[in-house]
């Protein structure tokens, strides 16, 4: 796995799409905080991790797009599983380096509940709690775009089906526009990862919501480790 991991952050960082994904994230996080929190002198956190969290659908398809297609593009896929290394330590190594280069994109805006604490009555219980909720809801996104990846030919494809499926999941979601009423709607709200980690911005550190999250990403981890497993053997 180390191998994989040490392999991928190289790639991640000698490629154009991570600078691009860490300029973007950067970028954007600065506007939402500027203008929701800044310019209108607005204390609370959540306000900002409320209009940033949905950003994660549109930010992370272009950390997740390259994690297994690039290996068909660049031909390296039937050396990589006919390697010795075990599937499960391909998929985790490069699982993992997702998760460190988004570690990378966030560790800056750490210092955004200080700069409100020292505007108004800091809150760092909330704060704390978003950033456990932007963390669960990368870990799923991550594990759900990496599958993807692998189940498409090309990066390209593997961004464009990303990113239709991080939209419908947004949509049918409570915070949506097309979510449903009456039984649906609840059913959509029970699998909604949004609505899973909505109470995490209040300091509300709910334990079933947590393991639905990190359920959602060994689900995915799974199906790609069992996709892979079964291109070695055939």
């Amino acid at each position: 796995m180390k191998v994989i991991l040490c392999k991928e952050l190289r790639c991640f960082f000698s490629s154009v799409s991570g600078w691009v994904f860490l300029a973007v994230f950067q970028a954007a996080a600065g506007v939402y905080f500027s203008l929701g929190n800044l310019a209108s002198q607005n204390g609370d956190i959540k306000t900002f991790f409320a209009s940033f969290t949905p950003f994660l659908m549109f930010i992370l398809p272009l950390l997740t797009m390259r994690l297994y297609a690039e290996e068909r593009n660049f031909r390296t896929e039937e050396m990589l599983l006919s390697s010795p290394l075990r599937i499960t330590s391909i998929v985790m190594g490069k699982y993992i380096a997702a998760l460190t280069a988004f570690a990378l994109a966030i560790a800056p805006i750490v210092v955004f509940p200080f700069i409100l604490a020292a505007l108004h009555v800091p809150d760092f219980l909330s704060a704390a709690g978003c950033f456990a909720g932007l963390i669960l809801a990368a870990c799923a996104y991550i594990s759900l775009g990496m599958f993807l990846s692998v189940c498409t030919e090309s990066q390209s494809a593997a961004a464009a089906s990303t990113y239709a499926v991080f939209l419908f999941m947004y949509l049918v979601s409570p915070q949506g526009g097309m979510s449903a009423s009456g039984t649906a709607g609840k059913i959509a709200a029970f699998f909604s990862l949004s609505a899973r980690i909505s109470a995490f911005s209040y300091g509300v550190f709910n334990l079933a919501d947590a393991f639905y999250c990190l359920s959602f990403s060994a689900l995915f981890i799974f199906l790609s480790i069992f996709l892979l497993e079964d291109r070695r053997l055939s």
